[in-house]
């Protein structure tokens, strides 16, 4: 089927019924609305566009996000390979880690959230329409600066026979962070059954945790909440963002306040508390049957006498119990800690293409070799 491609620079710019006619069956990310709200939140920091696919009969089959952003590298073990992604042939080595990046996916979501389409086309098609637009993208005289490096955002491995036409257009696999995500087993109906399926040193473990964080009040905060909190809800996000290996994307957490609005219950936004001063908050969506964790804010003056990430860890856990979900997706970053309470690794894969052909035949092997970090894996379950 030969795809007909609409390209716009704003959400606003998309016609509503066209859009919700695909996303409707997509997951929450590609809500209308919720790209309304992240488009506004972001005004001025970062550049959007959206595609909307048609079939013969004009009849829209197909939508993606795409955003142009700096990737920055911020002592991660990828700081070669940003470099390399950074330079063109004959350019100098950049000394600020920052690749400008053209990304087909939503870059504050973990997961394949940067399209969908209609259930009657194929994968390799799929990805085929993605690629065009991709390409009709990079070559906008508009884009000051250029995009350097073109990324698929978080692929799902192993399924190497849907992205051959990414190989065939010269995209690169990049093996990034895994995903930890913990299968919560049906039998426990409360924290007490968690517990019961815990080794002794696990138990150990969680009761340490719950002992340390004693002091934390944690509370769910409404829209107008989130709303009056914004300044200090940024700051304690800033903390952790400068914190991160890699900074894809700096997110203004006003946005929340929006969100809250537009979804209620399927977006937790919990403040945790110290003698009544927000220190932390955590936030995460209930996407089907699986919490899927966002971001975090931290104090790190206070978090190790209080232990609130690890508290925020065994909340959002005894959260999706009390819900009934089936999975929880904790992200990346701090694997071992979220493998001790019973979270696994999931390996994703970017595809990455540089925009200079030369270059890109050159960076192709030193991006194919990249592997994640490494980490200790542990399990707290008794056998």
């Amino acid at each position: 089927m030969d795809l007909r491609l609409s390209i716009h620079d704003s959400i606003h710019l998309v016609r509503r019924s066209d859009w919700e006619g695909v996303a409707n069956e997509a997951a929450l990310y590609l809500c209308y609305d919720l790209l309304s709200a992240l488009e506004d939140a972001m005004a001025g920091s970062m550049t959007f566009r959206y595609a909307v696919f048609h079939d013969g009969n004009y009849r829209p089959v197909g939508i993606a996000c795409f955003q142009i952003l700096d990737l920055e590298d911020n002592g991660s073990a990828y700081g070669e390979g940003v470099r390399n992604l950074g330079s063109g042939i004959g350019s100098r080595i950049i000394k600020d880690l920052k690749v400008r990046s053209l990304v087909c996916g939503n870059v504050f979501h973990c997961g394949d959230h940067g399209a969908h389409f209609n259930r009657e086309i194929g994968r390799e098609e799929q990805l085929r329409a993605l690629e065009m637009a991709m390409e009709q993208l990079r070559a906008d005289e508009r884009l000051d600066p250029k995009v350097s490096v073109l990324i698929f955002k978080d692929l799902w491995p192993g399924r190497a026979n849907e992205t051959t036409v990414l190989d065939h257009h010269g995209y690169h696999p990049l093996a990034m962070d895994v995903d930890m995500v913990m299968h919560i087993d049906p039998e426990w109906k409360n924290m007490a059954g968690y517990v019961e399926a815990l080794t002794s040193k696990a138990r150990t473990r969680i009761n340490a945790i719950l002992g340390r964080s004693i002091a934390l009040e944690i509370k769910e905060l409404s829209a107008s909440e989130i709303q009056h909190s914004i300044p200090l809800l940024q700051g304690l996000f800033d903390d952790v963002l400068e914190r991160s290996p890699f900074i894809f994307g700096r997110l203004n957490v006003a946005v929340y306040a929006q969100w809250k609005a537009l979804l209620g219950d399927k977006l937790l936004f919990h403040g945790f508390y110290l003698n009544g001063e927000l220190i932390g908050f955590s936030a995460a969506f209930v996407l089907g049957d699986t919490l899927d964790a966002q971001y975090v804010g931290i104090d790190h003056s206070r978090n190790r006498q209080h232990g609130i990430y690890q508290r925020m860890l065994v909340h959002l856990l005894e959260v999706a119990i009390h819900k009934g979900l089936c999975h929880i997706n904790f992200g990346r970053t701090a694997e071992q800690t979220k493998s001790t309470i019973g979270a696994e690794p999931v390996g994703m894969l970017f595809y990455v293409k540089h925009r200079n052909r030369l270059a890109n035949r050159v960076i192709g092997p030193f991006v194919r070799k990249v592997r994640p970090s490494g980490f200790e894996q542990r399990s707290p379950f008794r056998n």
